[in-house]
């Protein structure tokens, strides 16, 4: 994704395009001595370069708190500086760290980045993929008092700001999975993300599943069929796929009514 938002066709970025290339390629030693050389050399993209440099810092095994410390220095100077991608991928990997790599996590802070994030470009892949990180948060860890279904009305809200079905359906789906957590009703959502078709092909054949099985128990037998044969249908492999034909069999004479 990184090469996609922050490549281009020059030279310089061709060169770029080789740190993307060992980050992809899970050598992150490499891109950070790729992008190092690159940031200290002072040309027109070495504001990239720093952005990629980071990156690479927060990928490369075994992780210390020095280079996180390294990575967070650069976000939050190419943060400061801008606003233009670089500038707002740098704010989403400062939330990221208060949210998973600091040595106590922050996740109000890592909550606050995401929303400034989001207020600041909703419409950038940024903000959008800020979406879900900010609404696991708003589910699970923050403010752990107040009841699940009002944590979860909290993520709900978070919906209407997902412009691209892939982070529409990343949303759903992790309020779907909350409401069965908290044993709330579940379906609505579940049907959201499947008919936005941008799951991947283990989650939706679980959700799948789940839309049929819920369907069952909310009186509904014809979606219930219309989904497990769309199990069948797209993954004849499923290990599932003998339960679904029995699950099948036993909604025939319902439905035959």
């Amino acid at each position: 994704m990184l090469i996609a938002i922050l490549g281009s066709g020059t030279a310089t970025a061709q060169t770029q395009a080789d740190g993307w290339r060992a980050l992809a390629d899970y050598r992150a030693a490499d891109a950070v001595r790729i992008f190092e050389r690159l940031g200290a050399a002072g040309d027109p993209a070495a504001r990239e370069a720093r952005f990629g440099q980071a990156v690479a810092l927060l990928a490369r095994q075994p992780i210390t708190p020095v280079q996180i410390e390294a990575a967070r220095g650069l976000f939050a100077g190419l943060a400061a500086a801008g606003a233009d991608d670089v500038g707002l991928g740098s704010r989403f990997y400062l939330a990221r760290i208060a949210q998973h790599h600091a040595a106590q996590p922050d996740d109000a802070a890592a909550a606050r980045l995401y929303r400034e994030l989001i207020e600041m470009r909703p419409e950038s892949v940024w903000a959008q993929t800020a979406l879900s990180r900010l609404a696991i948060l708003q589910i699970y860890a923050l403010d752990p008092a107040l009841p699940p279904a009002e944590r979860v009305a909290r993520a709900e809200r978070l919906v209407p700001l997902a412009r691209v079905p892939a982070a529409q359906s990343e949303l759903h789906w992790l309020i779907a999975e909350a409401i069965f957590f908290y044993r709330l009703p579940a379906l609505p959502h579940l049907l959201a993300a499947e008919k936005l078709g941008r799951l991947d092909a283990v989650t939706h054949a679980d959700v799948l599943v789940q839309i049929a099985e819920l369907s069952v128990q909310a009186g509904d037998p014809a979606q219930a069929r219309a989904h497990y044969q769309k199990l069948l249908d797209t993954y004849p492999r499923d290990q599932r796929g003998y339960m679904v034909k029995q699950r099948l069999q036993a909604l025939a004479p319902v439905l035959s009514k």
